[in-house]
């Protein structure tokens, strides 16, 4: 199964226009999506740093912007 990078916990976006993608675990930022890259260098092997990012908390809760404990008196 290929690794979806998007998914994964140790990518990252960096500040670099011409790199702007990084994975954390092999210490890499590239143009492409990091996993190409792995499998690229590593001989058609797929990336085994793969980790799904942890699930976020239920934001489905929407903030009443009218409640005053948002707004100093």
């Amino acid at each position: 199964m290929k690794p979806n990078c998007a998914s994964c916990k140790h990518m990252f976006i960096t500040f670099n226009p011409d790199t702007p993608r990084g994975c954390r675990v092999y210490q890499i930022q590239t143009s492409s999506t990091p996993s190409l890259v792995v499998k690229k260098a590593n001989g058609g092997s797929e990336c085994i740093g793969f980790e799904p990012k942890e699930p976020k908390e239920n934001s489905s809760k929407e903030k009443d912007l009218n409640d005053p404990k948002y707004w100093n008196s």
